[in-house]
This record gives C-alpha cells, sequence and structure tokens, in this order.
C-alpha cells in the first residue's frame, strides 16, 4: 500500500559525501556493518541504524536484512520528521532527508550499481514525493509528529521528473493523512479529513470520491489511477456488486465496486496496512496479540487467501514478492506464505523508519 506518514531530479550535485560512497567498505559511519547483497535485495527500506539513517536492503529469499549504505548526516536535519523514500517509474530511487527551519528537503538517488547515494539538487520543503506515470507529484500536509498542525488546505506540486521543473500546483481542501499513486497512472489518491480525493496530474483536475457514512478510512491503494478506500465500520456486509470474506468471530472483508474505485469494509480488527498488487489486494489487520492478513480479488472481491500472523500487534507495512508476504513491523520483517501459511521472522538492524 502506499500510507504514507509523513513528519511523515535531475541535476547531480558536483560534490558527493564521501561517507555516501560505500561500494567496498565493510564498515561504515560510526560503525555500521554494511553488506553487500545489492542483487538479492528486491526491496530497499530506511532504518535508523545506531542513530543514523541508513539504506537497508531486504532478500525476501533468504529471509535476511542487512544495512547497505549510510545516509550522510548534516547538522540541520530533522530528525523529528520521518526521511522517506521512493522508487520512480523509470526505476530510479529518490531518498528525501527533511531539514529544520524553513529550508528545502535533501535528496539522494540510490544508484543500485554503484553502490552510492549521489547528491540531488534539495528539493521543496516537507515534501512527500508519489510517483505517475509521466509525472510526479509533491504532497504537502501530510501529518506527523513535527507538524501536527492542520491547514485549510494542502499543496501539490506536479513536477516533470526529467528535470524536475513545476508543471502546476493543486489545492486539496483540508489535512492531507493518506496519499498513494501508481506508477502506471499519472492519477493520484489523497484522503484527510474524512474526504477522498483523485488528482489528474496532467490536467490538474481534482475529483472528490465518495466515502460511506460511519466509516473510519484507515487505508489507501490507488492501482491504475482508482481510488481504493480501506476502512471500519459497523457493520461487516453491504449490499450491490461485492464479495466478503471471513466468518463470524474473525476479521471480514467486503468488498464493493464503486464509480471511482472500490471501498472495502472491514470488521474483526483495525486495518495497519494496505497494498494493492496486481488484481489483487493485501490487508493487514491487527487482531489483539496478533494479525491477520487477507488477500482479496479486486475485481470479484473473492478472498484469495489468509494467513495468521502470531505475536504481531501493529504492523507499518505489507508487501508482496515472489517468495511471499512481507509483514513489516518497527524492528523485524515477517516473511509469509500465502498458500500454506508459514512464517519466518526476521530482525532489522535498526528501527524502520520508511519502508
Amino acid at each position: 500500500m502506499a500510507r504514507f506518514v509523513t513528519s511523515r531530479r535531475l541535476l547531480f550535485l558536483t560534490v558527493v559525501a564521501s561517507a555516501a560512497v560505500l561500494t567496498t567498505a565493510c564498515s561504515g559511519p560510526a560503525g555500521v556493518e554494511l553488506g553487500k547483497d545489492w542483487k538479492g535485495s528486491t526491496s530497499l527500506v530506511l532504518v535508523e541504524v545506531d542513530g543514523l539513517v541508513t539504506v537497508v536492503g531486504v532478500n525476501p529469499e533468504r529471509a535476511r536484512a542487512e544495512s547497505l549504505a549510510v545516509v550522510p548526516q548534516q547538522a540541520d536535519d530533522d530528525s523529528s520528521v520521518s526521511p522517506h523514500m521512493v522508487e520512480l517509474a523509470d526505476g530510479r530511487r529518490v531518498l528525501t532527508v527533511p531539514r529544520k527551519g524553513n529550508r528545502p528537503d535533501r535528496r539522494y538517488q540510490v544508484d543500485r550499481d554503484d553502490h552510492v547515494l549521489d547528491g540531488m539538487t534539495d528539493g521543496e520543503r516537507l515534501r512527500r514525493l508519489l510517483p505517475g506515470k509521466t509525472l510526479v507529484a509533491e504532497v504537502s500536509g501530510l501529518p506527523d509528529r513535527g507538524s501536527a498542525q492542520h491547514t485549510a488546505a494542502s499543496s501539490v506540486l506536479v513536477k516533470d521528473p526529467a528535470q524536475w521543473t513545476v508543471k502546476r500546483e493543486l489545492e486539496i481542501p483540508g489535512t492531507i493523512g493518506l496519499a498513494a499513486s501508481d506508477p502506471a497512472s499519472d492519477r493520484i489518491c489523497l484522503a484527510g479529513d474524512a474526504k477522498v480525493f483523485v488528482a489528474e496530474l496532467t490536467t490538474g483536475k481534482v475529483t472528490p470520491v465518495s466515502v460511506p457514512s460511519g466509516m473510519n478510512v484507515e487505508g489507501l491503494v490507488c492501482p491504475g489511477g482508482h481510488a481504493v478506500i480501506v476502512g471500519t465500520s459497523g457493520t461487516s456486509g453491504t449490499s450491490g456488486t461485492s464479495g466478503t470474506s471471513g466468518s463470524p468471530g474473525v476479521v471480514d472483508a467486503t468488498l464493493r465496486d464503486t464509480d471511482a474505485g472500490a471501498v472495502v469494509s472491514v470488521t474483526g480488527g483495525r486495518v495497519d496496512a494496505v497494498a494493492a498488487t496486481g488484481s489483487s489486494l493485501l490487508l493487514a489487520v491487527a487482531t489483539g496479540d496478533d494479525s491477520e492478513i487477507v488477500e482479496l480479488d479486486t475485481t470479484t472481491g473473492r478472498e484469495l487467501h489468509r494467513a495468521g500472523v502470531k505475536g504481531v500487534t501493529a504492523s507499518l507495512d505489507i508487501a508482496a514478492t515472489s517468495a511471499g508476504w512481507l509483514l513489516y513491523t518497527e524492528r523485524s520483517v515477517t516473511r509469509v506464505d500465502p498458500t500454506t501459511g508459514r512464517t519466518k521472522t526476521f530482525d532489522l538492524p535498526g528501527t524502520l523508519l520508511d519502508s
């Protein structure tokens, strides 16, 4: 999914901090042990390791996570606001580090071939990148412990990722709390203040999306530029073109098609993470001391797979890989086989910041 919690190019800088050149080193700044599994690490996440923001590779086949590169530390880094990293439609990975005061965010491009972080021209102030097919959105207003105040409207800058020039600016009513995109589409999905919108990056058109009465929106994904709203309500079923999973006493998920996309109503637990993958939707739902993962067919709403994960009370993200589902918590990753339900948990080298 793309649940973004934020504080939570392309001209290279002529000088790249030496701390970012990590091709052959066995240990990085402050003694952070660096691995070399860039090829096997199909997922890259940001983790705080020994007080430093670190790019960590996750190898789902081997059920292993290791530090690969330490982000250069600067005196004006804002540690109260989470850094983030996204993959653009062309495969580039861009890492953003917020700065104190009114300074623009500092950005790096992750070079997986040379195993380095290349400095980029600075971005805007406190912006979350949402990659589209040909354009990129930079979204403000996402609440975080560092910026919890509400504003009447949130700004979205639409940029051309070739030169990072501004094409247009959009205004979204309220404070954006959830944001999602799909690099296969130039439409993004935004939610905040109990409202959901779909924004066309190419035209600037912003369209409100209906939210069911009484629903608490807990997740949002945007497959193909269509809003899929996930939330909890007082009932477990709805009428209409829908599919339902579960049974009394367990997590129940009902998917109903709408003109703008779909709505998924969940009962029996708290929705912690959502991800769209191909033609299916993954839900990670906390149920007391454990979590339940449910996979739904986005076309029919039919349940495809279900698995329980013991001891996980709060998940931060979920992803699908060829080796199985990956369920992220603050300090660990659990690989789940969707067919058998078998799980394998392995540690992160520190505290997860962004995935």
